[in-house]
C-alpha cells in the first residue's frame, strides 16, 4: 500500500491501495480493486464503487456516496452521506453534516 502526504489537485480515480495523509483537492472515486484509507482531507465528493474500499479517518467536505462498496467512517464528513449499496458502517464518534 502506498502513502501520499502530498497535494493531488483535480479529480482523483483510485484503482490501487493508497493511504492518503494529505489532500485531493477534487473528487476522489475508489473503483472495483481500490481502497483508500484517508487520514487527510478530500475537498470534493467521494464516491465508492462495488468492490472498492475506503477507511475515512480524515475529513470529506463534500458529499460520501457508496454505490456499492465498503465505508466505514471514523473523522468528518461536511456534507451529506448516501448509502445506495454496499457497506457502510459509521463510528459512534464520526461526525456526519
Amino acid at each position: 500500500m502506498r502513502k501520499e502526504f502530498g497535494k493531488f489537485e483535480g479529480n482523483l480515480t483510485l484503482t490501487d491501495e493508497l493511504v492518503l495523509f494529505g489532500m485531493c483537492t477534487g473528487n476522489i472515486t475508489v473503483v472495483s480493486g481500490g481502497i483508500l484509507h484517508l487520514f487527510g482531507m478530500c475537498t470534493g465528493n467521494i464516491e465508492i464503487n462495488t468492490g472498492g474500499t475506503v477507511v475515512l479517518d480524515g475529513m470529506c467536505t463534500g458529499n460520501v456516496l457508496n454505490s456499492g462498496g465498503t465505508l466505514e467512517i471514523k473523522g468528518v464528513v461536511k456534507g451529506t452521506l448516501q448509502k445506495s449499496a454496499g457497506t457502510t458502517n459509521v463510528h459512534e464518534k464520526a461526525i456526519i453534516g
